[in-house]
């Protein structure tokens, strides 16, 4: 019996899976019968192909953004310098190693690197005075003694003299009396001038500093031992400081001394004024460049020495250029561009054109430039828009975009959140576009 029902149940599968194939079989024949007669009727590849057509041009109406956001510049005809930038260094003015001019163990040293120090008034070290002073009464007590020997002398010289006047005594014996009294006023000479050094080295004991200065380095310590001449101290002056830069051959002639010449501090990314103080008339044959030192105040110690400075030069004579900002230059490998923005009548609304030119000229913040083509010519004029800031966005020739003035104050980032939809049509102005 059991045996029955599971024949009979797998009979039914059976005929069920063979019902699923031949249907899906069939239906998927009649399925490509259809798209075969559909692929063959003309009118229905037409209509397929328009509505295609009309969804992508939707989707891409969709995703049209709005005009990219710029900051732009007015071209200038005008005169320039050309100019190049020079890098150095700060140096010091003065810089000088103390040194001791007594003997003896160091007592008392209050500096220390980074010290600032007043020219004749600071401390730098104190020598004990002990074995100078113990030296001072050895000077003076034989000082002494010689003055006694001489008062003696003299008066046996007197008493020689009035003998040998009255031929009493021989010529040689008053020469040997006087040659007496002259060595011990020698001796005397001598004495006082051995005293005269020891008290003047008791009054340099002191190590008092030469000028204003910083204590950049010791070259003794507290308890060290030092004679005439033993390193003490490096100082190098402050309040004043020198820029130190290498002025190239082509451009010596334009610098001289009494000059002003503006110095940017890198570090500090500051400029400051300063004045041509001298200009080494000696420069090194390979590098064919020449010393010239622009005198600085030092701003409370804020300029140090060591640091990197860079000061821009004039190279050339003045002379008239079609100037742009600097900003405005795209220099490539290739080629150099500027991005002229000619406006869509009174608004703020432009289309931009690329034009390519020669860099003939530049300063720290300017640049001479020539255009390269005859539609550039046309374009870059006096007067001219040029983009300072947002070149990034521009993708092509003629896209429309929104001007912000150079001066604006209003941020590139936040405005282009606010920017509208693209502008009308261009203007007349459009007409000097290149083709």
């Amino acid at each position: 019996m059991n045996l029955l029902a599971e024949k009979r149940t797998v009979f039914t599968a059976s005929l069920v899976m063979t019902a699923l194939v031949l249907g899906s079989a069939g239906g998927g024949y009649a399925v490509w019968q259809f798209w075969q007669r559909q692929v063959t009727d003309a009118e229905f590849l037409r209509r397929s192909l328009s509505r295609l057509e009309a969804s992508g041009e939707a989707a891409t109406s969709k995703r049209e953004s709005p005009p990219a956001l710029i900051r732009v510049g007015s071209v200038e005809q005008k005169s320039l310098q050309p100019a190049r930038a020079i890098v150095g260094r700060l140096t010091e003015i003065r810089k000088v190693v103390t040194a001791a001019e007594a003997t003896g163990k160091i007592i008392h040293m209050p500096i220390e690197e980074g010290t600032e120090v007043v020219g004749g008034e600071t401390l730098l070290a104190e020598i004990d005075e002990v074995w100078s002073r113990l030296a001072l009464r050895q000077s003076e007590a034989q000082k002494a003694s010689i003055e006694a020997q001489l008062r003696f002398q003299e008066r046996e010289w007197e008493r020689v003299e009035s003998l040998h006047a009255a031929n009493a005594t021989t010529e040689s014996e008053l020469e040997r009396v006087r040659a007496a009294v002259d060595e011990l006023k020698a001796r005397l000479a001598e004495t006082e001038a051995v005293i005269a050094e020891q008290e003047e080295r008791l009054a340099r004991a002191k190590v008092i500093a030469p000028f204003d200065g910083v204590v950049v380095a010791k070259h003794a310590e507290l308890g060290g031992y030092v004679t005439p001449g033993t390193p003490v101290a490096e100082i190098v002056s402050r309040g004043e400081i020198d820029a130190r830069i290498m002025i190239p051959e082509s451009a010596v002639e334009l610098i001289a001394v009494g000059q002003p010449l503006k110095i940017l501090v890198d570090p500090l990314g500051e400029e400051f004024e300063g004045t041509v103080v001298s200009l080494t008339p000696y420069g090194p044959g390979a590098s064919r460049t020449f010393p010239v030192r622009v005198r600085l105040d030092d701003h409370g110690g804020r300029l140090k020495v060591g640091m990197s400075v860079t000061a821009w030069v004039p190279v050339a004579v003045q002379r008239e250029a079609l100037v742009v900002h600097r900003d405005a230059v795209l220099i490539r490998p290739d080629e150099s561009l500027v991005w002229v923005a000619v406006p869509e009548g009174s608004g703020d609304s432009a289309k931009v054109f690329p034009v390519p030119v020669t860099v003939t000229a530049q300063t720290r913040d300017e640049f001479a430039v020539e255009p390269e083509t005859e539609a550039g010519r046309r374009l870059l004029v006096a007067g001219a828009k040029v983009v300072i800031e947002g070149a990034e966005r521009l993708s092509g020739e003629s896209q429309r975009v929104r001007m912000l003035s150079l001066s604006g104050e209003e941020s590139l980032g936040g405005a282009d959140r606010a920017a509208g939809a693209a502008p009308a049509a261009a203007g007349d102005a459009l007409a000097l576009a290149p083709r």
